[in-house]
């Protein structure tokens, strides 16, 4: 039986059955490894350590993380992010505020490439 197989046909067979067990343990790994990823909570626990309540911050940073889709320059990001803001102004929170700029420094970096100050994340807050 064994002398009906050539060495081309046996290397063939080995090689694409190492391709597929490969392919497949890369799935189940790196599966597991984005399952996790989003299990993850997206904002830290820094942020929601201010005082407020968490449901209260995670609406206002997913509110806040809209403001960051398809800004292309600095002035329109923090005009966008004021807007935002306006509506916020009554907590006086430090802590939360902290937050928020650590947050919007964070975002503003990752999602569009923008470098914010000081000097911009207090106009924000004016």
């Amino acid at each position: 039986m064994l002398q009906n197989i050539s060495w081309s046909q046996f290397w063939l067979v080995i090689i694409l059955t190492s391709l597929i067990y490969y392919l497949l343990i890369w799935i189940i790994i790196y599966k597991a490894k984005f399952s996790v990823m989003r299990l993850k909570p997206r904002f830290s626990e820094e942020v929601f350590n201010t005082g407020t309540d968490r449901e209260d911050v995670s609406v206002i940073l997913s509110d806040l993380e809209r403001a960051f889709e398809n800004k292309q320059n600095k002035s329109e990001l923090i005009l966008a992010l004021r807007k935002k803001i306006q509506t916020y102004q009554e907590i006086d929170d430090p802590g939360f505020r902290d937050s928020i700029n650590r947050f919007i420094l964070s975002e503003s970096q990752t999602k569009c490439s923008i470098r914010l100050e000081e000097d911009d994340l207090r106009t924000l807050w004016k």
